[in-house]
């Protein structure tokens, strides 16, 4: 089974891009930031405002160096500064606007600075699309990296823990540093209690304890290393210079009998590299083969069993490996290769081995269906879109199927959709099916390590949809299976309601060999678009402004005709409005009047242009109007005389009423206790249908006398 959450939700009008012109900064550097804005129907969204903020955070991790570590572990955390980004530009009339990215002033902090840089659009009608980009600080000063060589910050009790250090300068460049002190301490917790308010409390107390310390020189061509044996308990390696105000950074991490004792130390990097992106089966793939040394190489083919080994003598420039494709490959293998060195006591030197391991794909060849979708580039609403679909690549006398969705881009961008991708799923990389285990590490310090874990999943966190029932029908369209004719072609045709916007077309086409697909948008929009910022309801006695913004995309230049009308005893007030609206190509406008309403019901507003060529718009708006007051019922006992008394049942019971559905039920009985027509007709009504629902609405039923 499967659980999703159903919500309402405003599509979205507008969209924009956020860039920026560097990924890192310094204190006091400007990166210039760029938003390119556009109108789901196609037009630059010009006039837009912008606003937000720009979010500064501590952060140990830096992209530029990988797994390592900066700043002191213990260090008090800090929470996040947010300043306002001030005087945004206005987007301009091709849907752009720049404005510089400075960092004043950054938190006093031995770790480094993240800056989020968010950015929101507002529509006419006030309503915001969101984007943001993450940009890089540079520290202020020479920083320390540490980069823990085992797996989940856990080494087993009497193991030994491996690190890598190097030195970064404020430029993001390795440098030398020598002479760096390092040293292991065993951190310790202990509890105080103490009395206060007549009441126990305690805080932890951490004390350290010196374990071991040395000095290592760092250098800019390579990482510099220290093995540490610990036991039980918690640690920590502290790497600092001798100069106090120099740099230092600290890492903590566990040992103890919860960690597995089949661990091994992460061994050297070995870089292979494949000359194609993908094989078709019963191809050569030449796999080039980058060591640091010379030594003998094992290459294993693997996906979900072993498929192939391979071994072969490297010298120290390196080589190139021959690898057969195999037709039983499916999707694609890991090609694993594993290059030894024994040691040599005469050169001093201890055995060595580097792993590294390469995705090779399979080309699933007529696996794969071309899909094309050949829809206008540009249509009007309310009529009909026709989208050709041709498929090749099926088999002869095979039936292929095609199944066709058209949905609003302003839907799909709420929630991040992408379209479906039938090919990934079925022949894209699958993880590693097998385990690798390496004894060798236990040649070279006689410890044992962490196994590697292949680390899998990570959803992004889940977006919220948006608040309210969108008052103009929904585009969301879709075909179901449809079956392709003898030539792999097909039509679809959905009817386009009233609508401005990006429709993006998405095709899944399949038979029983092979699948594809193919997505496209279209853009559709009136000669001339209207949009609305309306309230999402009102109530009775509401007064209202409506805004109205007026594009000339396609339409002629010039005066136009302007009549609106409005249903559902909802007004446009006392005022009068303009008659004629002048239009130049390619701009917009805008236009407000008020709105009144005056009784509950679904009201709408309908806005028409005419232009002297018969260029005619019309859109409608629908606009609830809704009473401010909670469901009411009212039991009356009435005492029916006996021999000709009576009661009369009339819409007077219901003139006091204003929300829909009121209605009267009527039940004669000799007790008044209870109201058993009233019950009967409310267990009859339930609306929820599961198993014990059901069972709860129908035994009372079953036993009514």
């Amino acid at each position: 089974s499967q659980m999703f959450l159903v919500e309402d939700f405003v599509p979205d009008r507008i969209e924009f891009d956020l860039t920026a012109d560097k990924k890192e900064i310094a204190q006091g550097e400007t990166a210039n930031a760029t938003v390119d804005g556009r109108f789901l129907y196609g037009a630059p969204a010009a006039g837009l405002a912008l606003e937000g903020e720009m979010t500064l955070s501590i952060t140990s991790s830096w992209d530029s160096f990988k797994d390592f570590t900066f700043g002191l572990a213990d260090e008090q955390s800090s929470e996040p500064t947010v300043t306002p980004l001030a005087n945004l530009p206005v987007v301009g009339d091709d849907g752009k606007a720049t404005f510089p990215i400075t960092i004043d002033q950054l938190p006093s902090t031995t770790k480094l600075v993240n800056a989020k840089v968010t950015v929101r659009m507002r529509e006419a009608g006030g309503r915001a699309v969101e984007r943001s980009l993450d940009i890089g600080v540079r520290p202020q000063r020479d920083v320390i990296g540490i980069r823990p060589d085992f797996e989940g910050d856990e080494v087993p009790q009497g193991g030994t823990a491996k690190f890598s250090i190097i030195a970064v300068d404020p430029n993001g460049k390795r440098e030398d540093l020598k002479g760096a002190q390092w040293s292991l301490v065993k951190v310790e917790r202990n509890y105080q209690w103490y009395r206060s308010n007549n009441s126990w409390n305690y805080e932890a107390v951490n004390l350290t304890k010196a374990v071991a310390n040395g000095a290592v020189d760092l250098k800019a061509d390579g990482e510099a290393t220290v093995s540490l044996p610990v036991d039980w308990g918690r640690y920590r390696l502290e790497v600092e210079t001798a100069d106090p105000e120099g740099p230092a950074t600290s890492y903590e991490f566990d040992a103890g009998w919860y960690v597995a004792s089949t661990t091994t130390e992460t061994p050297d990097g070995l870089e292979i590299a494949l000359d194609k992106d993908s094989y078709a089966a019963g191809e050569v793939a030449k796999l080039k083969i980058s060591p640091h040394f010379a030594g003998e190489l094992l290459v294993t083919i693997g996906a979900e069993k072993l498929l192939k080994t391979v071994t072969a003598s490297v010298p120290a420039g390196g080589s190139t490996v021959d690898i057969p494709v195999g037709d039983d490959w499916g999707a694609g293998a890991y090609v694993t290769a594993t290059l030894f060195r024994p040691g040599d006591a005469q050169e001093s030197r201890m055995p060595a081995r580097a792993i590294g391991i390469q995705w090779l794909s399979v080309d699933p060849g007529s696996k794969k269906l071309a899909v094309s979708l050949t829809p206008p580039e540009k249509t009007l609403p309310r009529q009909q879109l026709s989208i050709p679909v041709a498929v090749n690549g099926a088999q002869p006398g095979t039936n292929a199927y095609v199944m066709v969705a058209a949905v609003d881009v302003g839907i799909l961008n709420l929630t991040n959709y992408k379209a479906p991708d039938p090919e990934d799923w079925f022949f894209g990389q699958r993880m590693l099916g097998l385990e690798i285990r390496d004894l060798y590490g236990r040649l070279i310090d006689g410890s044992l390590g962490t196994m590697g874990k292949i680390r899998t999943g990570g959803d992004g966190a889940n977006m919220q949809a948006q608040g309210s029932p969108p008052t103009e029908k929904l585009v969301a369209f879709f075909s179901g299976p449809v079956e392709l004719d003898a030539n792999g072609k097909a039509r679809i045709d959905f009817d386009i309601p009233q609508f401005n916007g990006t429709v993006r077309v998405m095709a899944v086409a399949w038979t029983k060999e092979a699948v594809g697909h193919a997505q496209t948008d279209v853009i559709v929009r009136d000669p001339v678009v209207i949009t609305a910022g309306l309230p999402r309801f009102l109530a009775p006695g509401d007064a209202a402004t409506m805004r109205l913004d007026i594009a000339d995309t396609d339409g002629p230049a010039g005066d136009y005709a302007l009549s609106v009308a409005t249903t559902g005893d909802l007004s446009t007030g006392d005022k009068p409005l303009p008659e004629k609206l002048t239009l130049a190509q390619g701009k917009r406008q805008s236009l407000t009047f008020p709105l009144v309403a005056r009784t509950a019901g679904d009201a709408s507003v309908t806005v028409k242009l005419a232009h002297a060529d018969g260029t005619q718009v019309e859109q409608t708006l629908y606009l609830p109007v809704r009473p401010a007051q909670l469901p009411v019922t009212n039991r009356m006992v009435v005492d029916l005389k006996p021999h000709g008394g009576s009661l009369r049942v009339d819409r007077e019971l219901l003139a006091a009423s204003v929300l829909d559905g009121a209605s009267v039920s009527v039940g004669v009985s000799q007790s008044s206790a209870l109201d058993v027509p009233s019950l009967l007709m409310s267990l009859d009504r339930y609306p929820y249908g599961c198993a014990e629902q059901t069972t709860s609405r129908a035994m009372p039923l079953l036993y009514v006398n």
